[in-house]
């Protein structure tokens, strides 16, 4: 048990590196559909890369789970430096932008390039990530069994409604309402069991994304990444600064005036220390 343990502990050991710089040339594609139409679009820095990615051979987790979830997520794809390094990949919403402080989380490539699993914004406490990457595996789990028990406990609340209602305005003697509320019973610990699996087992597809979001808490210093959920931060994130103010936020920036909510681009109160085996040595 210790050895799996170890084993575990090593496969979540992180390849990736950060570091920080502020960005500059910036570009980014909204659709897919755009990518090859030009030789410059084919030329964004290793789109190659993004490509294997979206038939599992590396790099872009995003465009993999497009790819698994049918293609209804919406990507952006971007290309940027970072004081000089090139970095690129892709996210539901791009809207860092020339000029800004950020932190990149990200995989260096064969062409000297670097992919970027997460990027960090400092001055109004902002983390992308890649889709289903925001929770740790503990948290997921704790998540998944939550949502697996919301369709068995309608159905079974609608059930006890009926049988309330037979019982009461039935008319039925005592014996038949005995049987028929043993039944009942027995009938929906069955419904339940057999629903809750089914539910759980269609949630655990996406358990295995937060392996990936393991990884990149890890390269960002989080103490217990099984059980960080970005959602939970994100929550409290904005229910601190309602009873706060502006205690995160530095006003009259543009960064401000952005929107609270975006598809997995989350909030974070503190960040932690990057451990130095994972800053990117110059």
């Amino acid at each position: 048990m210790i050895n799996g343990k170890i084993m575990d502990s090593e496969k979540l050991e992180s390849s990736f590196v950060v570091f920080s710089g502020m960005i500059s040339n910036l570009q980014v594609i909204s659709s897919e559909s755009n990518l090859f139409l030009n030789q410059e679009n084919r030329q964004l820095g290793a789109l190659a890369t993004l490509g294997l990615a979206a038939i599992g051979e590396s790099g872009s987790a995003a465009t993999s789970l497009q790819h698994a979830s049918g293609g209804d997520i919406k990507l952006q794809l971007f290309r940027c430096e970072v004081d000089g390094k090139i970095v690129y990949g892709c996210f539901s919403r791009v809207f860092f932008a020339d000029g800004e402080q950020v932190d990149i989380v990200a995989e260096p490539q064969e062409d000297g390039g670097f992919y970027a699993y997460s990027v960090r914004r400092p001055i109004d406490h902002r983390l992308w990530l890649p889709f289903y990457c925001e929770r740790g595996t503990k948290a997921h789990r704790k998540s998944n069994i939550m949502m697996a028990n919301i369709l068995p406990s309608i159905t079974i609340f609608m059930g006890v409604i009926m049988m309330m209602y037979e019982v009461l305005f039935g008319g039925n003697d005592i014996d038949f309402l005995l049987k028929f509320i043993g039944l009942f019973l027995v009938c929906a610990a069955i419904s339940y069991l057999f629903l809750f699996l089914v539910c759980y087992s269609l949630l655990k597809g996406f358990t295995g994304h937060s392996q990936l979001a393991e990884k990149i808490f890890i390269t960002l210093g989080y103490k217990n990444p099984a059980l960080l959920d970005m959602n939970k931060e994100n929550a409290q994130f904005i229910k601190d600064c309602k009873e706060h103010g502006e205690f995160y936020y530095v006003p009259d920036t543009k960064q401000y005036q952005q929107i609270l909510v975006a598809p997995c681009v989350y909030h974070y109160r503190i960040a932690p220390e990057v451990p130095e085996k994972f800053k990117l040595k110059e």
